[in-house]
């Protein structure tokens, strides 16, 4: 065999080869489903006096509270918990692209307390995506976010109209601000987001916490917060619930070749042009 037939070859070769690279990067199939594991705990809290961690997490950081407790009154203290039913832990199942799923709760008991009240705190998250779908399972992926809480205990002793809440039904919703390391905020759905790659892959784990969003300017102002800031406010006298949801977004990769594989495809095909002329003109 000659030597342009050689090199002929070898130019189909490589041709053949940056083409199943690029169609094998196109291709790949992205997770279908994951299991995940969340661990939530206060890692930090002020004041310490006054302020009292309880329902502990077993696992995580290591033993973090997920339910804190200030103040006293006739109807007993107020609280904010993570998850504290089960003291930070929830396990379940997530489709890619699905519908978003529930898991752990923030509970927010609203008394009208005297006496110490909670100023700040550090909620940890840690979420561990495992794959389950393809088979065979992968390797469990860590993600970790922090929330830092800024919390306002309003006085509920001036008129209902001077409240900065106007919705508030009684003088006056409590104030959570919060500030996410970590995480992106989607102001589109008020949605919490952490882009992550797994296997190649390209994917953004979504976290929804019901009532979250953007604050009134006067709102932040009256917790301490800048404009612009996001969080809760909570209803006296009530035991406020807000669901924490869980999604998995795929983010596809461009079908369009990358320039460095362009690059070598035109090169052969450049080759096999020129082997071509070579053959006629012998």
């Amino acid at each position: 065999m000659s030597n342009i037939s050689l090199a002929a070859k070898a130019v189909r070769s490589a041709v053949a080869g940056v083409l199943a690279a690029a169609s094998f990067n196109v291709m790949a199939a992205p997770v279908n489903t994951w299991a995940f594991e969340i661990d939530s705990g206060f890692t930090s809290f002020a004041p310490q006096g006054g302020v009292t961690g309880s329902q502990f997490n077993p696992t995580f950081n290591p033993g973090a509270p997920s339910l804190l407790s200030w103040g006293t009154s006739p109807n007993g203290p107020s609280s904010l918990g993570v998850g504290a039913s089960t003291q930070g832990q929830f396990q379940g199942n997530v489709s890619t692209n699905g519908p978003l799923v529930p898991t752990v709760q923030v509970i927010h008991t609203n008394n009208q307390i005297a006496g110490v009240t909670l100023d700040i705190a550090t909620l940890s998250d840690r979420i561990i995506l495992t794959r389950t779908s393809p088979l065979p399972t992968g390797s469990p992926l860590p993600l970790s976010l922090n929330f830092d809480i800024n919390f306002q205990e309003t006085d509920n002793q001036v008129p209902l109209a001077n409240c900065v809440v106007s919705s508030s039904p009684t003088a006056c919703n409590d104030i959570f601000v919060i500030d996410v390391a970590g995480a992106g905020f989607n102001p589109a759905n008020n949605t919490l987001t952490q882009p992550f790659s797994y296997e190649g892959d390209n994917y953004t784990a979504v976290l929804s916490i019901a009532g979250l969003g953007p604050l009134p300017a006067a709102v932040c102002a009256d917790a301490g917060a800048a404009p612009g800031c996001i969080g809760f406010t909570t209803i006296e006298d009530q035991t406020n619930t807000f669901q924490v949801s869980l999604g998995i977004l795929f983010e596809p990769p461009s079908t369009v070749p990358e320039p460095a594989s362009l690059g070598l495809v035109g090169l052969a095909m450049l080759g096999l042009g020129v082997s071509r002329r070579r053959r006629t003109g012998n």
